[in-house]
């Protein structure tokens, strides 16, 4: 008589996230091969190697980049003015969505002066910045925390606003002063809002300062994009944007390891939302 063969013991919630995380991986990693090997062989059969350039090329010069002296000094430039536009410009907007969260008679007052400097686009006002702060870190730093500034006041202000009014009557009820409502409900329930207001703007912290460092600029990764591509060097142009965008990309591991740390108490799956989800 055969035996039945065991039941498969069920995975754990932590083991179904470890192969769900994996197999996310794994199709990004064959996504961007996949990318990569059309580009490449395209560059070769169809494309123009002077607009396109190719994967090989751009290695190539990458490779050249990081053994130059130059690029550090670059890349320190821009990682300066980068964290101080943002750094400043998050903590002045989430500041400021709190407060006239807090004080809705003033920000009935301010909301629309708040929309109608939101709405000038502070990229034509970079020249202007470039003129008051010159071309040095300052005008960058406030250009890119001026882009910062708006969207983190806008969500956190949003994040205020939608607080469940159940929880704070509840608190209420409770005994809970004011300062404890917002402090103890108010903050927590708007955390969402504000991490997303931050990874929302970080990539216009970078825009700002790569567009300052464009306009007007002696040093950094902006100055040196404009530099290939002034000279239509499109290998050149296609390594810098490379290295920009896995600048984003580690800076956006940074944010959620932060914002996994600071909010561990928000049920959480693979993909950051409930787990009942999966």
């Amino acid at each position: 008589m055969t035996e039945m063969p065991a039941a498969r013991k069920p995975l754990s919630a932590a083991q179904r996230e470890r192969r769900i995380r994996l197999g996310v991986r794994a199709a990004q990693a064959a996504l961007l091969g996949a990318f990569l090997l059309a580009w490449e062989l395209g560059s070769c059969r169809f494309l123009d190697p002077f607009y396109f350039s190719s994967p090989g090329k751009v290695l190539a010069v990458l490779g050249g980049e990081l053994m130059a002296r130059g690029f550090w000094n670059d890349v320190r430039v821009t990682c300066t003015e980068l964290m101080l536009g943002f750094l400043g410009g998050a903590a002045a907007g989430v500041l400021t969505g709190l407060v006239l969260g807090r004080w809705q008679l003033l920000c009935a007052v301010l909301e629309p002066f708040f929309v109608a400097v939101n709405s000038i686009p502070r990229i034509a006002l970079a020249p202007l910045l470039v003129i008051w702060f010159g071309i040095d870190l300052m005008s960058k730093i406030v250009l890119a925390a001026s882009l910062v500034y708006f969207i983190t006041f806008f969500n956190t202000l949003a994040g205020v606003r939608s607080v469940d009014a159940g929880l704070l009557s509840v608190a209420r009820i409770q005994g809970a002063s004011e300062r404890q409502l917002f402090l103890k409900v108010v903050v927590p329930s708007a955390s969402s809002w504000i991490f997303t207001g931050l990874k929302l703007s970080l990539p216009f912290a970078l825009i700002g300062v790569i567009v300052g460092e464009f306009l007007a600029a002696s040093a950094g990764l902006g100055y040196r994009l404009n530099m290939y591509s002034t000279s239509y060097n499109t290998t050149g142009t296609m390594a810098m944007l490379a290295v920009m965008m896995a600048f984003m990309l580690a800076l956006n591991g940074l944010m959620a390891w932060a914002e996994n740390r600071l909010m561990a108490w928000r049920p959480r799956s693979v993909f950051g939302a409930d787990r009942n989800v999966l």
